[in-house]
């Protein structure tokens, strides 16, 4: 795979780097030649094979697998001071492009553009200090930890690992680390498939922004039935699963439709009419919906499962740097500023329902007041209509319309005085409805900066630096990548699909004996058990000796298996 001058070029130029304003004196591990920087190499590397974690666990380790390649083994100051030279260094990031681009050329060689898989293993930190902490899905809690982003290739082939802070989410990073992976591979990528967690808007919109495509689907917790949205297209048969339909779709919410960059694809059993998955992103224009699923299946097999193997067979869940640096706590910075948001939320509604009281006592006041007024002038006109009602019955004179006139202002009073009436309860009811509400947006917000109040942002916690455990992530990726090529070119047919856990267990961690000769290294393995097993064993020592390798010094490499009794 041409990984071995990768890991020479990489740790030479950080050093040389570092020893431009630094003393040698202090990287004595480091300064030696590349050939005795190999053997400590090595033992970062085979810590899984050799059923080991870190190095700390060299204090008792009494095995042979080293010393029958090297003649010795190192123990655990020589190595753990070798990888604090390492991190002093900081090889871990150009050690991570410079693998990515290997393993992608070894895998697919070109500069045809790849589709990606991504999707975080969370790696759980036990510790009783004050540190940044976040939701573990394996533990079902809140706890210290690190997020490692891994990506996949087509076929699940590795491309490399990332460490970020456990409170780091894929909208932060995934579009900056896909542009800055297409510039490590030196190829476009065509496209990254994610799970629900790449499913929010704030992605969709900065992938919107790129004109990058990409796949999720929505959060299963959020409820989203077909009412919610508007097909663009007629149903299809998914690509490979005849039980199934898809079609495209968009919100039936015009205004949110236009709002939301993201496309939709809706799938559903056969038999049935409400969706069971909603997959989004952005599309290429050539995919038809049926393609949308069936894509978004293979991140199972190619990424899911393989984050799982390098768990339980590269000791994916180790943690090897505890340096650390106090800083402010993000986690509760941000529960802080949401709860600024709910008391700044509270204080607008209350001052919007004060300003309503006040408008509505100043219009109560207003309308006492024309009412008091509208009143009284139809009283005085009222006085004035019976005034002249009594001089004209006193005169003899017609009364007729004088009394309509009266009758008639006496009416008027009595609707002023019900209008004003209505009026006013209209207003006191709404004014005890504004009353009301403040007095209980009062109660809240006192609740509520309480709450605010009560989150601690002063004290500093502990962030460590991830630098060590990049380091050793790129050796556990590159020892599964190092699986995967002897599995694809070396194994027996039926051999080929074995975990690396599996494998280290059936055949790279076999009793067996190393002779060395002058121009060549002869390894013979005890046989199996299983005469299927030993059949297997066989040829693929047949199709190793047939590849005519050598080791680093130049001697032929070969191995056999000892006949079964």
């Amino acid at each position: 795979m041409e990984v071995t001058e990768v890991v020479e070029e990489a740790v030479l130029t950080a050093r040389d780097s570092y020893l431009e304003s630094q003393p040698p004196s202090q990287l004595h591990h480091l300064v030696a030649d590349i050939g005795a920087l190999w053997p400590k190499f090595d033992h970062l590397l085979y810590f899984p094979i050799l059923r080991l974690t870190r190095p700390r666990d060299l204090y008792y380790y009494q095995g042979d697998g080293l010393e029958a390649i090297y003649g010795f083994t190192y123990k655990y100051m020589t190595m753990e001071h070798f990888l604090g030279q390492l991190t002093r260094v900081q090889v871990g990031a150009p050690l991570t492009e410079r693998l990515a681009f290997a393993y992608a050329q070894a895998w697919y060689p070109g500069d045809a553009p790849l589709i990606i898989f991504a999707d975080w293993h969370i790696k759980p930190h036990w510790t009783k200090f004050y540190s940044h902490a976040g939701h573990v899905t394996m533990w079902g809690q809140v706890m210290p930890g690190t997020k490692q982003l891994i990506l996949n290739g087509p076929e699940g082939r590795l491309l490399g690992g990332w460490n970020h802070p456990i409170d780091t989410h894929m909208s932060h990073i995934l579009v900056d680390l896909e542009a800055a992976l297409g510039h490590t591979l030196r190829r476009p990528v065509e496209c990254t498939i994610t799970d629900s967690e790449g499913g929010s808007l704030a992605l969709g919109e900065r992938y919107a922004e790129v004109e990058q495509n990409y796949i999720s689907v929505l959060h299963q917790e959020r409820a989203y039935s077909r009412a919610d949205f508007e097909l663009e297209g007629p149903w299809e048969e998914v690509k490979e699963d005849p039980d199934h339909k898809a079609a495209f779709a968009r919100w039936v919410d015009a205004e949110r439709a236009a709002e939301d960059p993201r496309r939709f694809v809706l799938m559903r059993p056969v038999d049935q009419g409400e969706p069971t998955r909603i997959y989004t992103g952005r599309f290429a224009e050539d995919w038809r919906a049926s393609d949308v699923p069936w894509l978004h299946r293979l991140r199972w097999a190619n990424n899911e499962l393989r984050i799982r193997e390098l768990i339980q067979g590269a000791n994916l869940n180790a943690n090897f740097g505890y340096t650390y640096q106090e800083a402010s706590n993000r986690t509760r910075q941000r529960e802080w500023e949401k709860a600024q948001a709910k008391v700044d939320t509270t204080k607008r509604q209350l001052g919007n329902h004060q300003e309503a009281v006040r408008n509505l006592r100043q219009r109560l006041a207003d309308l006492q007041n024309a009412h008091t007024t509208e009143r009284w002038e139809l009283e005085q006109q009222l006085a004035r209509q019976r005034l002249e009602l009594r001089c004209r019955q006193h005169d003899g004179r017609a009364t007729k319309r004088a009394r309509q006139r009266v009758e008639r202002l006496r009416q008027e009073l009595e609707n002023c005085t019900a209008r004003f009436q209505r009026r006013q309860r209209k207003l006191l009811r709404r004014l005890y409805e504004h009353e009301a509400k403040s007095r209980q947006l009062r109660g809240r917000l006192v609740k509520r900066i309480a709450t605010r109040d009560t989150i601690d942002t002063e004290t500093l916690c502990r962030e460590r630096d991830l630098e060590k455990d990049q380091i050793m992530l790129n050796f556990q990726v590159l020892l599964g990548n190092l699986h995967d090529w002897v599995a694809e070119n070396y194994f027996a047919p039926q051999w080929r699909t074995l975990s690396l856990e599996k494998a280290a267990e059936m055949i790279y961690r076999k009793a067996g004996r190393v002779t060395w000769h002058e121009d060549r290294i002869e390894v013979e393995l005890e046989p199996y058990r299983y005469a299927d097993q030993q059949r297997a064993m066989e040829a693929t020592c047949t199709r190793f000796n047939a590849a005519g390798l050598h080791w680093r010094d130049g001697r032929s490499l070969r191995i056999t298996v000892a006949a079964a009794e």
